[in-house]
């Protein structure tokens, strides 16, 4: 079976590319040119040029495949304009589900973001459902799960008119190696024996290793009775932001302090930092903002029932093997630098 991973470059488009082809499948990697192809060459997947944000580079791609994975968007929360939003999450999306609906490709799952539940995630404190109403607002803070909510509404529209058979997979924080957000700052919040907490602050979070969202995108997109559905993936378990932390602590081994710092002076900080780097006219994403700060106070905890009733999936990387494995990714890669 021929399949098409888009954002291949990316900490779940990898994974997904790399269980795929465990899996035996064909499998086709789209990324731009200027992505960082170095592990993508590895897994010998047949990687592919083109942008979502430009249709035309896309028919060609899309043809000849049975199912497309589409995780690519612009993955930044928190950071960049509405216009780059819009253009390569919302246009992205709507491209590619016109490539490889004319190009007869016969499934579409597409990577999407429990953030679009947006303030209702807060309000209970029950884990959010896939019935959860989707309340995603178009702010400067929430331009991603906006944009990842208006590229779902554009899925259902598509598989409305018959044009494609479309499923959705609802991501709540995702880590595992080749992760630039989350895991990233984590790993290095964690990394020296003194450990400074702002705040007491610490949210439920579905935390979710790559290889098992990879594990249930390819069943969802195998699965008959999961066309036109939309599946949360969560977790073994709750665990609060302090306990991945922790959990990322010991995976690098020794003791560790930890020092609570008021959350208003790491806030300001935080600010400072983001402000400093817009100044320099940085295109990276620093590692602390006003966005990652508000984001400590925010619960992404969400109910992955649905995928284990109807489809038999269950996670199976544990938060202690999943921070090790990727403490030790990160340690062969700077090895493997030197």
């Amino acid at each position: 079976m021929k399949t098409l991973v888009t954002g291949g470059t990316g900490c779940i488009g990898s994974t997904l590319v790399e269980r795929l082809i465990a899996k035996g499948y064909d499998v086709r990697a789209l990324a731009r040119r200027t992505s960082n192809l170095s592990h993508l060459r590895t897994t010998g997947a047949e990687i592919v040029f083109g942008d979502i944000a430009q249709y035309d580079s896309l028919p060609t791609v899309a043809r000849g495949i049975d199912i497309v994975f589409h995780c690519a968007a612009k993955g930044t929360p928190g950071c960049g304009t509405w216009p780059e939003y819009e253009a390569n999450t919302v246009k992205g999306t709507e491209n590619m589900l016109r490539a490889s609906a004319e190009g007869g490709v016969r499934r579409f799952l597409q990577v999407s973001s429990v953030g679009i539940y947006g303030d209702a995630l807060q309000r209970s404190k029950v884990a959010a459902g896939e019935h959860t109403p989707c309340e995603a607002r178009k702010t400067p803070d929430t331009y991603y799960e906006y944009a990842k909510l208006m590229a779902e509404q554009a899925c259902w529209e598509c598989q409305k008119q018959g044009k494609i058979e479309v499923s959705v997979i609802r991501v709540p924080a995702a880590y595992g190696p080749r992760d630039k957000l989350l895991t990233d700052r984590l790993y290095i919040n964690t990394v020296l024996p003194i450990v400074m907490w702002p705040g007491s602050g610490n949210p439920r979070c579905s935390v979710v290793h790559t290889y098992d969202i990879a594990e249930l995108a390819i069943r969802v997109a195998n699965s008959d009775k999961s066309v036109g559905r939309v599946y949360n993936v969560a977790g073994l378990g709750a665990v609060t932001l302090k306990d991945f932390a922790k959990a990322m602590a010991r995976a690098q081994g020794g003791p560790k302090i930890w020092v609570t710092v008021p959350y208003s002076a790491a806030y300001l900080f935080a600010a400072l930092i983001e402000d400093f780097t817009k100044l320099r006219r940085s295109k990276g994403i620093p590692f602390l903002n006003r966005y990652y700060m508000r984001h400590l106070r925010k619960e992404f905890y969400v109910d992955g029932s649905k995928a284990k009733s109807e489809l038999g999936w269950t996670p199976e990387i544990s938060l202690e093997d999943g921070t090790r494995q990727y403490v030790e990714w990160r340690r062969h890669r700077k090895k493997a630098v030197r």
